[in-house]
């Protein structure tokens, strides 16, 4: 099991990369699709948002002793996704900007306030907190990053 500390630096330089490459992005191709499918970069911003908030959600509920209640299933992910991309669309880029810092900010408070132990504590549906707060953080980051360098194509190891 990861610590609180670990998943911190992870979660903190997982987001860092996703902004470096979102510098880049001129405003005006922040809604032109194509990054991931029909995607463009606001949606994948509004889409790292609110899968934060997912895993706050998860972090809330363990911190309150329902960690049972947390039902989410990966059968549900293709659903959720479509739901919140037609929820982004309707929000401009600059919005989705202030929402993904609102919700990073808000998930990294619950995890760095989380007693060490609820970490390994299962949901009810059969994932760990620390689990939750990997995917839906910094893993949920890092894929989004790189479907941003491919993009734009720019490569993670020589910064271009």
């Amino acid at each position: 099991m990861a610590d609180r500390s670990g998943l911190l630096r992870d979660l903190d330089a997982a987001r860092e990369a996703f902004l470096e490459v979102l510098a880049d992005v001129d405003l005006e191709l922040a809604t032109v699709p194509g990054v991931m499918e029909d995607w463009s970069v606001r949606d994948l911003v509004y889409h790292v948002a609110v899968w934060c908030e997912h895993g706050s959600e998860a972090v809330d509920l363990a911190a309150h002793g329902r960690a049972a209640s947390f039902a989410y299933s990966t059968g549900d992910t293709d659903e959720m996704n479509a739901r919140f991309l037609a929820d982004g669309r309707g929000v401009s880029p600059t919005d989705a900007l202030a929402r993904e810092d609102a919700a990073f900010e808000g998930f990294r408070e619950r995890i760095a306030g989380l007693e060490e132990a609820l970490l390994a504590v299962e949901l009810g549906n059969g994932d760990t907190v620390e689990a939750v707060i990997v995917y839906d953080g910094a893993a949920h980051y890092d894929e989004h990053t790189d479907h941003l360098r491919s993009w734009f194509g720019t490569d993670a190891d020589d910064g271009e």
